[in-house]
């Protein structure tokens, strides 16, 4: 306001030098010159005011979007860090072949943070990362710590009758147990063959 103001006083000395006194007389002009600056001076600054009140407001919005992302960034390296000790507390050493006695201290209730072996079509395979599914307690535990594949392709929670164990898989629950196969390959780590596995009666490459 106040350089609106010495902008009016000077434009109305400019007047009066340039045409005299009379003419500075003339209010009606006067007030148009006035009103004229007054107007080039105030636009700009209506217009400063309001590029400063958006780039305060994107200042914030990028303060928030930041703070965002540096939570984001903390969340993903603890939860990298955590997925990394789990990994290293339910290693185990692979080997060429396991015996089906040896899977039994490995089926998740002797150490929980240790690994969870199972065998399904004469792959073993540490679940540790399924504990949710193989643990004790847990839906699927039965199939942990032992050869596993008839119950899989049977889709059994429940052990066999001496009388189921006598027959052969048929086709359908061949099938079965290949779709949990596609299901562990890639998903769980492969840490050995079991030894002993009959592939004639029980693989799914053995055609009946």
């Amino acid at each position: 306001m106040k350089v609106t103001g010495t902008l009016t006083i000077i434009a109305a000395i400019c007047v009066a030098n340039a045409d005299g006194f009379a003419i500075a007389g003339d209010k009606k002009n006067l007030r148009l010159l006035s009103t004229s600056l007054q107007m080039e001076v105030n636009l700009p600054m209506s217009i400063a005011a309001i590029a400063a009140a958006s780039a305060g407001i994107a200042y914030i919005a990028g303060s928030e979007g930041r703070e965002k992302k540096n939570q984001y960034a903390e969340y993903e390296a603890r939860s990298k860090a955590i997925a990394e000790e789990r990994k290293r507390k339910a290693f185990i050493e692979p080997k060429d072949y396991w015996e089906e006695e040896e899977l039994k201290q490995y089926d998740g209730s002797q150490d929980p943070d240790g690994p969870i072996l199972m065998a399904a079509d004469g792959i073993v395979f540490n679940v540790y990362k399924g504990r949710h599914f193989y643990g004790p307690g847990c839906e699927y535990h039965v199939f942990a710590g032992r050869n596993a594949t008839r119950l899989l392709a049977k889709s059994k929670l429940e052990e066999e009758t001496e009388e189921e164990k006598a027959q052969k898989l048929n086709m359908a629950e061949r099938a079965t147990l290949k779709g949990w196969l596609w299901t562990f390959d890639g998903k769980y780590e492969v840490v050995g063959k079991l030894k002993g596995f009959d592939e004639e009666s029980t693989s799914t490459r053995t055609v009946m």
